[in-house]
Formats: C-alpha cells, sequence, structure tokens
C-alpha cells in the first residue's frame, strides 16, 4: 500500500500567532535541569587542604597533570581526544628541552628524564624512583615545584578489610624546598600522577599561606615528611641547631643524619613562614 503524499499548506505569520493564543498549554514551561561539569573530583578533606580538591586525570601520568596545570577549567571540559593532543604536544615539547638540564644539576639525569617522558606517555611501568625522577626533571623545566603524596596503604588479609595506620604515607619534595622561588607555582599531587589538587574557588587561600603550619599538622596525623638533607659536618650541624629553641645536650649524641634532617625541617618551615 503506497502512503500519500504529505500535503503542505502555506501559513502567514499573523496566523501562527493566532494559533499560539489558542493554544492551552502555551503558559507550560520545563523543569530546569542542573548541569554538572563533567570532571573526576574528590575531596582532599583528610589531607587538611581546605579550599582544594583533587581532579583525577587521565591517562593517569605526571605528564597528565602537567596538562591539566595549563588551564584547569578547559582540562575538566576538554573531550578526550583534545587531551590526548595536549599530551602529545607537551610530551613533544618536554623531550626537546632536555637539552636544557645539561648545564644544571640534573645532568647526569637528562637522558634518564628524556627517557621517561617517553615511558610516561606510552604508559610503560615505572618503578617506585622513576616518578621522583620524572618530577624533579619537568619541575625544573617547566619552572613549577611539587610537593608529593605518597600514600601508604596497609591491608589485612585475613579479615579481607583495609584499616587505617598510624603511618599514612610520606610527603615528598620534587626538590629542595629552601631552594624554592616565591614566583614559581607550587602544587600537590599524587606521587604516581593519578590526581593534582586545585583551588574550587578563585579566590581560595594559595598553598603559600598555610604551608608552614600544614607540615606540622600531617607529621602530628601520621605522615613522613622527607625533609632536605644537607651536606654539613656534624660540627657545623650542631652548631647552627644548639642556637635553636628545643635543643639539648643529650642531642650532641644524636647521629649526622638526624640532625641534617631536623635542620631541614627548620629550615624549610622558615622559608615557607617567610613568604
Amino acid at each position: 500500500m503506497t502512503t500519500p503524499a504529505k500535503k503542505y499548506q502555506n501559513v502567514s505569520y499573523q496566523e501562527l500567532l493566532s494559533y499560539s493564543e489558542n493554544n492551552p498549554n502555551r503558559h507550560r514551561t520545563l523543569e530546569s535541569i542542573e548541569v554538572h561539569r563533567p570532571t573526576e573530583e574528590n575531596s582532599l578533606n583528610p589531607l587538611q587542604l581546605k579550599g582544594y580538591r583533587s581532579t583525577n586525570v587521565n591517562p593517569a601520568t605526571i605528564l597528565s597533570i602537567l596538562v591539566c596545570l595549563q588551564d584547569p577549567s578547559y582540562y575538566a571540559l576538554a573531550p578526550n581526544h583534545a587531551r590526548m593532543q595536549q599530551l602529545i604536544d607537551l610530551t613533544t615539547k618536554l623531550q626537546e628541552r632536555t637539552e636544557e638540564l645539561r648545564n644544571s644539576s640534573l645532568s647526569r639525569k637528562r637522558k634518564k628524564i628524556h627517557d621517561l617522558i617517553a615511558a610516561a606517555y606510552n604508559g610503560t611501568a615505572f618503578q617506585e624512583k622513576d616518578y621522583f625522577d620524572l618530577y624533579q626533571g619537568v619541575a625544573h623545566l617547566t619552572q613549577q615545584n611539587f610537593i608529593l603524596i605518597k600514600e601508604a596503604v596497609h591491608e589485612e588479609i585475613e579479615q579481607e578489610k583495609v584499616h587505617e595506620s598510624a603511618l599514612k604515607g610520606e610527603v615528598i619534595f620534587s626538590s629542595d624546598p629552601t631552594a624554592w622561588k616565591k614566583e614559581h607555582p607550587i602544587w600537590v599531587a599524587d606521587y604516581r600522577g593519578r590526581w593534582v589538587a586545585i583551588p574550587t574557588e578563585m579566590n581560595s587561600s594559595p598553598l603559600l599561606t598555610f604551608l608552614s603550619t600544614w607540615f606540622s599538622e600531617m607529621e602530628q596525623k601520621g605522615w613522613i615528611i622527607q625533609w632536605p638533607e644537607s651536606e654539613w659536618t656534624k660540627k657545623e650541624l650542631v652548631e647552627r641547631l644548639s642556637i635553636l629553641p628545643g635543643w639539648k645536650e643529650t642531642d650532641h649524641k644524636l647521629v649526622k643524619d638526624v640532625l641534617s634532617t631536623r635542620l631541614g625541617r627548620v629550615l624549610t618551615l622558615q622559608t615557607f613562614a617567610r613568604w
């Protein structure tokens, strides 16, 4: 059976207005729909980073964190193909710039950092030390500094559950923080490149305003802060520490490594307090 051809009738604009006035549903409206931004964010409340949220990156890699930091708002809404193109461009640029490391403190690691950039892009498995070496390299090249959160997870196999431990994990600096420059941005990020802390609002408090107290709070919660160690002799360390509050005569018996870490802690906290 052949379907009859549709017939159309020309209608004037005034006739359309007349029809609309007689429409019994003309006063009805659609309910508003809340639109959620397609971001993957988790609260950073356990780390006491108020005003910040952890934004997951995809693929999970240190390079993706750098892409995200170029424009966090765009990254949150960008389609996967756009993110991948940014990742390709950044990878190429960073590998070319590793030549700049020849005349830096990372000169001996230049080739390794070059190879780690490629490995991160290709999704190659990393050794634990590789994450730090790559952060160290890209931080130098991009003039950014990172405070890395390396979480420790303890499992009770018999009870098949995860329990809270006094040891939360480690906080690691991408380089010696006493040498950081105030004009270079500081970011808190996952050691394995899975997330980075982004301010929730433009007027969120800068990290610098509370870092000097935040480290002490983290230590109280059971985190191990990897304070920078100096190359001074034990005698020099004692001379510098003995004039500071809290020094006891029995501290002379402490080994050099302990004294070096203690001084590194003091100098780091002083650095952030001055800012």
